[in-house]
């Protein structure tokens, strides 16, 4: 440390800032520069010699020497308790804090300012951030969010068949998300700039459905009065998306594999042959090998669709998804109904763990929409979710079982299958970390280490 002759100093305090790994430079209440440590030499890679004795505007760069005048006025005036700003330097980033220094009585001796190279903490915060966003984007595709082992096959094979032209067939559930596939497939296509064009085949009457897929001409029919261009042109030189393709009737069936096949359609009335380049994307909660084989589903037809196919796993199969995409709705619906973010309590994470989800992800989603819109409180409370959510604790036999003292070791052995069950659950979700797996399940780690010694 190098102090001018005149200051005078205490041998402890010296050391003290001799010894300290932050650079220390001291200005007096005349903004005169009369400490400077070592610290501060190799941190800044500057003599002391070159600094004693000048004005500490004079060490700042001509364009910011206005602003830290107006901020060491602020800290002798008492206006301001401190000032941190970050500076680059020579590829190096340092962060600078000036703190006022006054004596016994409350009078002004003096400026400190403090250098720290936050240079490694900063390129760490840019990585972390790559990182974050590495993570993120293996977890999301699409507004899907899949953590859990299940949904990452799903998610590469997005990415993998979405720059294609093959025909998707995407099964699953009700409430899965075919949707929000198809969305996907077609965002990240080449096709991106043309239309995605959607119609549902569970929607329309038999009569409408192949005016809506093929269109029709002026005349047509009664109430024709101009011609329609069907879903395929609309589609053309994008993705038609078929959703419930499982629905379609078997005349429709046959005409669909026509186009299909010829890349061509024929409106109703009309004579002329209309080429279309659509990329077909279907969709299906049925299962179209049954229907095959129950004569319900046109067997070259669904291998004209089931050239790749994407199968979505139930809800009740993505246990580590449940808790992230509650957070995600909550957020999203307090920022729509402009509301604090809800905050899920013990117990309504074990019900939404718990919950068996026929409706899937939707079910999940409305679920979550309905706790933001009526939870008079910050945090979602168990009674905020609706009454499935809450009443899943026994079935009717279990409920019967405790009438009858005869059933309770039945009893017993099914408790103890539901507590592993929710230990399993509470694991999944918490990524096998013990600590934050008790604190779901609100028992302490040592009682979870019990119970798992004892489920094996």
């Amino acid at each position: 440390m190098t102090m001018t002759e005149s200051e005078p100093g205490n041998a402890v305090y010296r050391a003290i800032l001799t010894s300290m790994g932050e650079g220390i430079i001291f200005a007096d209440h005349t903004n005169r520069i009369v400490c400077v440590n070592a610290a501060a030499e190799q941190i800044r890679g500057i003599d002391a010699a070159n600094y004693l004795g000048r004005d500490l505007l004079a060490i700042h760069s001509p364009p910011a020497r206005s602003r830290i005048a107006d901020i060491l006025a602020s800290l002798r005036s008492g206006t301001l308790a401190f000032h941190t700003r970050p500076l680059e330097v020579k590829g190096r980033i340092f962060e600078n804090s000036y703190y006022p220094i006054k004596d016994g009585d409350d009078r002004f001796v003096g400026t400190l300012m403090v250098s720290r190279d936050i240079t490694e903490r900063e390129h760490l915060k840019e990585e972390n951030s790559v990182l974050r966003d590495q993570l993120l984007s293996e977890y999301t595709c699409g507004g899907m969010i899949g953590r859990s082992p299940a949904m990452q096959p799903v998610f590469q094979m997005i990415r993998s068949t979405a720059p294609l032209d093959s025909t998707i067939l995407i099964t699953g559930e009700s409430g899965t998300g075919k949707e929000l596939v198809a969305r996907e497939l077609h965002g990240k296509s080449r096709r991106s700039g043309s239309p995605l064009i959607k119609i549902n085949c569970a929607a329309l009457p038999e009569n409408l459905l192949e005016s809506e897929l093929f269109g029709f001409e002026k005349g047509a029919f009664t109430g024709a009065l101009k011609e329609r261009k069907g879903k395929f042109e609309q589609a053309h030189r994008g993705t038609l998306f078929l959703d419930e393709i499982g629905e379609l009737p078997l005349s429709a069936q046959a005409k669909l594999l026509r186009v299909l096949q010829e890349k061509t359609v024929e409106r109703i009335g009309g004579s002329r042959e209309i080429q279309v380049d659509v990329r077909i994307v279907a969709a299906t909660n049925r299962d179209l090998r049954q229907d095959v084989a129950a004569g319900q589903f046109r067997e070259d037809l669904f291998y004209r669709l089931n050239v790749i196919p994407i199968e979505l796993p139930p809800l009740r199969e993505r246990l580590e998804d449940i808790l992230p995409l509650a957070t995600v709705f909550l957020s999203r619906f307090a920022a729509e109904m402009g509301r604090p973010e809800l905050k899920l309590s013990r117990e309504a994470k074990e019900a939404l763990l718990n919950h068996r989800y026929p409706g899937n992800v939707r079910e999940l989603k409305n679920a979550m929409e309905r706790a933001t819109a009526l939870c008079t409180g910050n945090i979602l409370m168990l009674d905020d979710l609706p009454a499935e959510f809450r009443c899943g604790a026994f079935a009717a036999p279990e409920a019967e079982a405790l009438r009858d003292p005869a059933q309770g070791s039945v009893l017993a052995s099914k408790l103890d299958d539901r507590e592993a069950e929710l230990i399993e659950q509470a694991l999944a979700v918490t990524g096998h970390r013990r600590a934050e797996a008790a604190r779901l399940l609100g028992i302490s780690r040592k009682t979870l280490w019990k119970k798992m010694k004892r489920y094996r």
